[in-house]
């Protein structure tokens, strides 16, 4: 049997093109942020620490509000929450851009990390639950994709906004894409729960995993559960410290780039995750999740390492676009397993303890790199990170079990 296209699903390509104007927004901020927290009065030499917490704030609110999302979405359903999130992202965000002090800036920070996890947790079970183990891949890998579009351009954009007309008219021109993409889902999202979870229920309940069984396996007892978890934990801690937090600071403090440059490189790692996230999520369809996870994680750690050596701006791109590789591969697929092994039965609840493990890493990676530059400066964070992917990803190839391919019936 064929499995349907993902192209052809109205649903979903509903969700990309909102998922796409809120990254392109989120995208704006991160070449400017520290020139932004350094204009509120932040002393250069706490700056890491500092930007680091603005980051923090955004993971906090992300991990707050994961669980909380899902029960939502099982009893008021899907569409409400896609409408109310990207409204509640364009409200916090306009505050942020007329913050007069650095505190205000990480409580807004922080509202606008429950808002957006509003949206990005439900679109992220809706995208599981019309979807099926032989397209799955595909399907995540396309609404990934659309991530990494907004990603890609929103860096290059907002760097060059806040070179010409000033830090503040990011934000202002992310509250407009957020009011856009609130508008949209107004008109175009149907809500999916009532039709949907039948579908799911029928498919999840053939994979040969723990839910098939009469007695469901706890989540905590479920080692490859608690392994792609880990895997996304670690993932979130390079994503949040190193790449939104410590790039944008290396190529200002190292290299002395200007904040075009600097959106430009951040663009690159999104350009590149999107030319190669639509064929990982095919291959995992075919090949297995883990023979696109393992792969992804270790280029991924390797372009992490490769930023110490970045003496010049070519080898700078150059570590981005080795980065960029990695994450395109390693990005989407993980989300394809977390759906592969989540029981019909506690659906949501599972989609959402994941992402809350995901945006724990969120709120320790910028604090605890953004401390360590500070103290043993640029690169020591980047050798830490790196190493520990490293490790994650090969205890996850050891121990996960396979959920799809040949692999997953032997």
């Amino acid at each position: 049997m064929k499995s349907a296209s993902p192209w052809h699903d109205k649903t979903l390509l509903s969700i990309c093109v909102a998922q796409t104007l809120l990254m392109m927004g989120m995208g704006f901020l991160s070449p400017i942020l520290p020139k932004f927290v350094q204009a509120l009065g932040v002393t250069s030499t706490q700056i890491g620490t500092m930007v680091g917490l603005v980051i923090t704030a955004y993971g906090v609110g992300r991990a707050v509000m994961c669980l909380p999302t899902a029960r939502l979405a099982k009893h008021f359903g899907r569409r409400p929450l896609l409408i109310i999130g990207p409204a509640l992202v364009a409200i916090n965000t306009l505050a942020m851009g007329l913050a007069t002090a650095y505190w205000q800036l990480v409580m807004f920070r922080l509202f606008q990390g429950l808002a957006a996890t509003v949206f990005s947790v439900t679109a992220m079970i809706v995208t599981g639950e019309i979807s099926t183990p032989a397209n799955r891949g595909q399907y995540m890998s396309l609404y990934f994709g659309s991530l990494f579009i907004g990603a890609s351009l929103g860096p290059s954009l907002g760097g060059f906004v806040g070179q010409y007309l000033g830090y503040r008219a990011t934000f202002f021109c992310f509250a407009g894409l957020a009011s856009v993409a609130t508008l949209w889902n107004y008109l175009r999202i149907p809500e999916t729960k009532a039709n949907q979870l039948p579908a799911i229920s029928k498919t999840l309940d053939n994979i040969p995993t723990q839910n098939s069984s009469k007695k469901q396996i706890p989540l905590y007892k479920d080692l490859s559960f608690v392994l792609i978890s880990m895997v996304t934990l670690v993932t979130l801690i390079t994503i949040t410290g190193n790449q939104i937090t410590l790039i944008p600071l290396l190529g200002y403090e190292r290299l002395n780039l200007m904040e075009g440059q600097v959106g430009l490189t951040l663009g690159l790692v999104a350009i590149l995750q999107f030319a190669f996230v639509f064929l990982a999520g095919s291959l995992s369809d075919k090949l297995g999740r883990k023979a696109l996870i393992v792969p992804g994680g270790i280029v991924t750690a390797l372009g992490l390492a490769l930023f110490t050596q970045s003496r010049s701006y070519r080898s700078f791109l150059l570590s981005s676009a080795v980065l960029g590789i990695g994450r395109g591969f390693g990005s989407a697929v993980p989300s394809a397993y977390i759906a592969d092994i989540a029981s019909p039965r506690d659906y949501e609840h599972t989609l959402a303890l994941y992402r809350t493990a995901g945006d724990i890493g969120g709120v320790i990676g910028p604090l605890l790199l953004g401390w360590l530059k500070d103290v043993s400066g640029l690169d020591s964070p980047f050798f830490l990170s790196a190493g520990l992917l490293f490790v994650t990803v090969i205890l996850f190839a050891i121990f996960a079990r396979e959920t799809v391919g040949r692999s997953a019936s032997r």
